[in-house]
């Protein structure tokens, strides 16, 4: 090879070296620039949920039974239930404490504060509970979840309290007397509704949640 052509030749590979530099600087920049926009992305996206629909385990209690404190008539106690079953399962009437289903049957399964504060769920229905009225004799019903002052209640010291009434404070409290044979084995039930909180005995107003 000539002097020349060893010139030529050399000028040649300094060449593609410098090109090969030049694309290596700006895919380095490339990768630099989009792993920068990621993490840009990443950090505005939203890290906390809406207040008022706060997800299931993180605010919620844990799905199960309302149940009364006392026993009363019936040894295996009293729990907030959805009345009747399987076919004859009537989610417009008035919800009733009836003997408490061991097997935790999805016609007696609550969640409290879900899918907001103050809000009683039956994940099974996909309704709330909800007061007919802010007066004392309210029933309860399922109804849709909304913003409905209502379906908001406060469980402070044994006793589930509407969180807004009138003139004044109504706890969820058990009909006095006997409880009614259903005609299950051993099976009893009563009505449920709102009392004044400072009137009702304690062994009808005062439950345990889950």
């Amino acid at each position: 090879m000539g002097i020349d052509e060893g010139k030529a030749y050399l000028s040649e590979q300094i060449s593609k070296l410098s090109r090969f530099g030049i694309l290596r600087l700006v895919l380095f920049n490339l990768l630099i620039g989009g792993s920068l926009a990621a993490c840009q992305t990443a950090t505005t996206q939203p890290t906390n949920p809406s207040p008022s629909r706060q997800p299931l385990g993180e605010l919620a209690s844990t799905a199960g039974l309302i149940q009364l404190q006392n026993p009363l008539d019936e040894p295996e106690y009293y729990c907030v239930d959805v009345p009747g079953a399987g076919p004859s399962l009537n989610l417009q009437s008035a919800l009733q404490a009836h003997t408490c289903k061991l097997s935790a049957a999805e016609d007696e399964t609550f969640t409290f504060n879900y899918p907001s504060v103050g809000q009683i769920y039956m994940e099974a229905y996909q309704l709330c509970v909800e007061a007919d009225s802010v007066a004392a004799g309210a029933e309860l019903r399922l109804r849709d979840c909304t913003d409905q002052p209502r379906q908001l209640f406060v469980y402070e010291d044994g006793q589930i309290r509407l969180r807004d009434s009138d003139a004044e404070t109504l706890c969820l409290a058990i009909a006095p007397g006997v409880g009614t044979p259903t005609g299950g084995p051993s099976h009893l039930r009563r009505d449920l509704e709102l009392r004044p909180c400072g009137e009702v005995e304690a062994a009808l107003s005062e439950w345990e949640i889950p």
